[in-house]
């Protein structure tokens, strides 16, 4: 995979761009001092991109959202025939979900708002350029999953794939501190399940 090199001679450029990659999970370097190669992703400022060859992106050109932002810098690393985005949910008074992008998960989160998750996931499906779109619900609470598919259904693309799957084991031992941290790992764990297709 492509390395991430920051590169501008513009010193609030420079914060901006280290501040907000470093809200990612993403590895980078500072290219100050030297030039990238053409293998790099190099991200700068748009006053400076007719300076680089090869990958360039733009800081202003990318989402707010480190989420929705790590999923656009991936989808210029990862290979053309890997850019599948997939998004496990596992419903309940807390949901937990986990995004993947090209088998690498990218994002995960726990929240008590099914609107606000909805909301998310339409972001990304938006914003994140992909050849194809998944997303598996949990069905270990029907009335949860239902109302999650519904919402998104309405939401999103035609052609994206929703599907309820069978989450047997995937939420062994959800109580306690680490509760937050176990509905993302079931919700990873249900992103690669087969379901049955929610029309």
């Amino acid at each position: 995979m492509r390395a991430i090199k920051v590169a501008t001679e513009d010193p609030n450029a420079y914060y901006r761009i280290v501040s907000r990659l470093k809200r990612t999970h993403l590895q980078f370097s500072s290219a100050v001092g030297e030039l990238p190669t053409g293998r790099d992703l190099v991200i700068t400022s748009r006053n400076e991109t007719p300076k680089f060859e090869g990958l360039v992106v733009a800081i202003e050109d990318l989402d707010e959202d480190p989420l929705v932002m790590e999923g656009q810098l991936l989808s210029r690393l990862v290979d053309r025939s890997r850019r599948n985005l997939l998004v496990g949910i596992d419903p309940g008074s807390r949901i937990g979900l986990a995004v993947f992008y090209g088998g690498i998960e990218f994002g995960a989160l726990t929240t008590g708002s099914a609107e606000g998750l909805v909301s998310m996931v339409v972001r990304v499906a938006s914003r994140v350029p992909h050849s194809a779109f998944s997303v598996k619900i949990g069905g270990g609470e029907p009335r949860s999953s239902l109302r999650l598919a519904r919402m998104l259904r309405r939401r999103l693309p035609e052609d994206s794939l929703i599907e309820i799957v069978d989450e047997s084991g995937t939420s062994r031992g959800r109580s306690g501190a680490m509760g937050a941290a176990r509905d993302q790992r079931a919700a990873a764990r249900i992103a690669y399940r087969k379901g049955v297709r929610f029309i």
